[in-house]
């Protein structure tokens, strides 16, 4: 009998009902959105769900979509999470590879296990069906079982030699009576960062695996995806493909199924012409129901081999056939536009609050079908066909607002924009801490910028190709370039503060310069032989410096292309992030171990400050009166929480220091009045820090 255990009420704040100031961090006075999401699980009850996010786990109810605790915020990076059988449990597992086992009522950790070095991060973790193992997949795409009260790996599942081992485990699940294990190796190709060729050319491609959990001995290994293990366990279904597994043109559009024990296929089906997205077993174990992106949902009869019931022509985006617990099938139904759950065997449609897919992360659908379903009670009324067709919950969570790459206020100091988490720019209200519109709703953004006139300009690179607009009038960029000779444009784009000019790295080492209002290509800057790691303009847009992989820092005439200086060093460096004073006068490098400052001019260091354990710096900015500088960290191993410094520009002194984040500073930036100060972070959040007992 699984129990409705709710989960210990950690951190919540009585009068702030969307989390905005739990488990705060000392200094901070707001946190803007939840964290990226990296796993999302409901319970085997039905009644909560738990999502894995950057900054910690977050507990949310079924039927209100509400959050009701957050736990892990002292570390976060959670990386997957699982419920045990009956509910009572829950698996946890962060970016250091430790594993909690935790009771979910009182919150206490019931075990935790950290294993090698070499097995520090877990993509994914499921409990065994009765609670006392624990599957894992890690980074490397080696399979573990753990002993959960021992704390001790029982058996190992590596698929061999592989050129360069990857987080390519895309699926992992014990059978339901735990005598097997299935996972699938995507093992799919890997580029090098540094030149278009595939570094590991003996790829297989998705294959599903089956091993005794016990022993960690393989029993069958075949081409295929989307496995599924019928109810008793005997066998195991999976999306396969036509041709050879090595073709690059591969699609999984059949059906194959294994009797397990004999290693054996007994069944195929072919009637699919385009990838299978889903498969189920019926509870009986007889038929087995698929979709597929050809707009089809199939029935099949295992035991005959034939098909026993087909609909076409769903003319949707994608379709997940589930079978009630009586038997019945039903079908989520993702038209893009709505998201709709019908009876197949009735033709008819379940009512249920209406949900737009774009709501919906795309990891978070992939665990749609069983958080909206989660709680599937046997229908003992009467008159069934008015029921919900034992659909008793249904729930849904907003994607991640931001990825916080660029982080600013505009001039009114009453608005914080930050980069949408997939496309967009988000606009928060800083009083109310809650989203006030975003632009660009529906592009892909790179970067983006604030003028002095108030106008927001923002960027996209892409290959050899690269698009601006006004962020307020979206209707149509407002310039698009395309280099004729081949380039690897990257992520630092500047804009220069004359409302004008852009700047582009590349991987190569040049910078490439337009004038988006004439729509020229102005010369480029050449002299970098690596990666761009930085670029930033002056406040007057006449000079521009650079970082780069090839550990020299350049300063350059805008208008001539030339090359001024190089920023003098002790021993060759990357600047990590650069950043001018407001007046122009300095300009500030955060480097691995260091932050120093130069006077603009003369390029004479002013101060160079050693930075605690060698950490490196990566977010800059000045406030607006250019007293004061604020730093933030890069993540290192064995670091649990980045520091934000803030020093006083005059004397390089330390004045303040925040922690709050669990992961990498990317962005910072001051109010106009300087009394705030906004970080964003790869955990996806922006936190707000109240400056007024630090300045002056």
């Amino acid at each position: 009998m699984k129990q409705n255990r709710r989960p210990a009420p950690f951190n919540v704040v009585s009068d702030d009902t969307e989390g905005i100031t739990w488990a705060l961090p000392e200094g901070a006075i707001a946190r803007l959105g939840k964290g990226n999401f990296r796993a999302v699980e409901p319970s085997p009850s039905g009644t909560y769900f738990a999502v894995a996010t950057g900054m910690g786990l977050w507990w949310y109810e079924m039927s209100s979509s509400a959050p009701i605790a957050l736990w892990e915020t002292e570390r976060g990076m959670i990386s997957a999470v699982d419920f045990s059988q009956e509910g009572e449990w829950i698996a946890i597992a962060n970016y250091d590879g430790v594993i909690k086992v935790m009771d979910i009522q009182s919150g206490e950790c019931l075990a935790q296990m950290k294993r090698t070095e070499e097995h520090n991060i877990y993509w994914r973790i499921n409990f065994s069906p009765d609670s006392k193992w624990i599957a894992t997949a890690n980074f490397s795409g080696i399979v573990e079982v753990l002993d959960v009260h021992r704390g001790v790996c029982i058996a190992e599942m590596d698929r061999g030699e592989r050129e360069v081992k990857s987080a390519d485990i895309s699926q992992l699940g014990f059978s339901p009576d735990g005598q097997y294990i299935a996972a699938i190796g995507d093992n799919s190709k890997v580029y090098s960062v540094r030149a278009d060729q595939v570094v590991n050319p003996d790829t297989e491609g998705m294959q599903t695996h089956i091993w005794d959990p016990a022993t960690g001995v393989p029993i069958v290994k075949f081409a295929g995806s989307r496995f599924r293990f019928s109810p008793d366990s005997r066998l195991l279904a999976g999306a396969t493909p036509g041709k050879s597994s090595n073709d690059d043109d591969r699609v999984d559009r059949w059906i194959s199924v294994w009797d397990i024990e004999n290693a054996e296929r007994i069944a195929h089906f072919a009637a699919h012409n385009d990838w299978v997205d889903a498969i189920t077993f019926s509870p009986c174990g007889e038929f087995l129901a698929s979709s597929s992106r050809d707009e089809s949902l199939r029935v099949w009869d295992v035991t005959k081999g034939v098909q026993k019931r087909g609909y076409e022509n769903f003319g949707t985006f994608r379709t997940v056939p589930f079978y009630s617990t009586e038997g019945e099938l039903f079908a989520i139904i993702d038209g893009q536009d709505t998201i709709e759950v019908w009876n197949m065997e009735r033709n008819e449609k379940i009512e249920i609050p209406e949900l737009h897919p774009r709501s919906i992360d795309a990891l978070w659908f992939r665990k749609f079908p069983q958080v909206a379903l989660a709680d599937m009670r046997p229908d003992t009324t009467q008159n069934r066909k008015t029921q919900s067709g034992n659909i008793h919950t249904f729930s849904t969570l907003r994607e991640p607002d931001c990825f916080p790459g660029t982080v600013l206020f505009l001039s009114d100091g009453k608005t914080l924009a930050v980069r949408g988490y997939r496309t967009g720019i988000v606009l928060w209200d800083v009083e109310s801490k809650q989203v006030r519109e975003t632009l660009l709703e529906d592009t892909r953004i790179t970067s983006f910028t604030v003028l002095p006139s108030g106008n927001m300009l923002s960027a996209h690179s892409q290959d050899n190709n690269i698009k601006v607009w006004d962020a307020e009038q979206s209707e149509a960029p407002i310039a698009e370039f395309t280099e004729t000779d081949p380039v690897r444009l990257i992520w630092n784009i500047a804009f220069a503060p004359t409302d004008n000019l852009l700047a582009v790295g590349s991987r190569e080492g040049t910078i490439h310069l337009w004038d988006f209002k004439r729509k020229e290509r102005l010369k480029p800057l050449t002299g970098h032989t690596d990666h761009i790691w930085s670029v930033t303009f002056s406040p007057d847009g006449k000079r521009l410096v650079s970082g780069s992989s090839d550990k020299t820092n350049r300063l350059w005439d805008v208008a001539t292309g030339e090359e001024i200086a190089i920023l003098p060093l002790d021993e060759p460096r990357t600047l990590m992030d650069i950043a001018f004073s407001p007046s122009g006068n300095l300009i500030a490098g955060g480097m691995f171990g260091e932050l120093r400052l130069w006077n603009a001019e003369t390029l004479t260091t002013l101060f160079a400050i050693p930075q605690p354990q060698e950490r490196e710096l990566y977010a800059l900015a000045f406030s607006p009166c250019g007293k004061y500088l604020a730093s933030g960290t890069w993540w290192e191993k064995g670091m649990e929480k980045m520091a934000i410094r803030l020093w006083n520009v005059v004397n390089g002194e330390n004045i303040a220091t925040f922690w709050g984040h669990p992961t990498d500073i990317q962005s910072l930036a001051f109010s106009p009045d300087g009394t705030l100060l906004a970080s964003g972070s790869f955990d996806c959040t922006t936190i707000l820090w109240d400056l007024k007992p630090f300045i002056t």
